[in-house]
């Protein structure tokens, strides 16, 4: 169970399950988003700031537009971990959190994520400024725990010039939504990562993802997904596309990967 200190930063720990893992016994990167994704919604939830909670008496809810994660090592199954969260004042209309992930034992760090929410309107369909929730979600002293939200721009598609490595329709599952009534963050995380081949797969392990999540998906959607690779590098670009009322492609989500060879196959 999540505990947050005085210090307003939240720790936990726990250990990786068989099913958190892929065919070699290695974390799915899905989890640690998953494990980004929950130690957020705790956090915020002890504070009176948790999504059910402010969707069902404010009208308003947490949503995610960005995540930079870096990750440094794959965790195995029954591996141990120490995990904490804070978030810091809010920067434009952001609310930024830091999430950081140790192996229990080496203290290594499994991955480190810089994450972008803001607070949305449900009603009015527009996000709240930051302040919102200023005297519920206490911040961490920028002494002890800092990081810049200025996160750097987005990378254009135009950078990735090799044919698309795959390319294919999405049928939303009654399981890819969520309490929002929209597709879950993690799904398209999901998407992204079976958009490539399964021998590719087999033999890399991602190492950077920087994630844009544009449009809200849902259940019914014509939702594709596309890849493509930067030429000379290890480096891919994903898009998920999802039809708008109009017939138009629109991109709901966006991704670059940046990948590195399994230790051992």
């Amino acid at each position: 169970m999540l505990i947050i200190g005085e210090d307003n930063i939240g720790r936990d720990s726990s250990y990786f399950q068989s099913t958190d893992t892929d065919g070699f016994y290695t974390a799915r990167p899905q989890k640690y988003f998953g494990l980004s994704q929950e130690v957020a919604g705790c956090h915020a939830a002890l504070k009176g700031a948790g999504l059910k909670d402010m969707l069902d008496n404010e009208g308003r809810t947490w949503m995610i537009l960005r995540t930079q994660m870096t990750i440094g090592k794959y965790a195995s199954w029954l591996d141990e971990f120490d995990i904490e969260t804070w978030c810091q004042e809010g920067y434009r209309l952001y609310c930024p959190r830091f999430v950081e992930a140790r192996d229990k034992k080496t203290g290594e760090m499994l991955f480190q994520s810089k994450n972008l929410w803001v607070i949305m309107d449900v009603v009015r369909n527009r996000p709240e400024k930051p302040s919102y929730i200023d005297d519920r979600l206490a911040y961490v002293s920028p002494e002890l725990r800092h990081f810049d939200p200025a996160l750097s721009k987005f990378p254009q598609e135009e950078d990735y010039t090799i044919d698309v490595v795959n390319s294919f329709k999405i049928d939303v599952s009654y399981y890819d939504t969520d309490y929002n009534r929209h597709v879950n963050n993690i799904s398209y995380i999901n998407w992204l990562m079976e958009s490539f081949p399964h021998d590719f797969l087999d033999q890399n392990l991602p190492e950077f993802f920087d994630v844009e999540w544009k449009k809200q998906c849902h259940w019914g959607d014509e939702i594709r997904v596309e890849t493509k690779k930067k030429e000379g590098s290890e480096e891919y670009y994903t898009k998920i596309l999802h039809k708008t009322k109009d017939g138009e492609d629109e991109v709901a989500f966006h991704a670059v990967t940046r990948w590195r060879k399994r230790e051992t196959i």
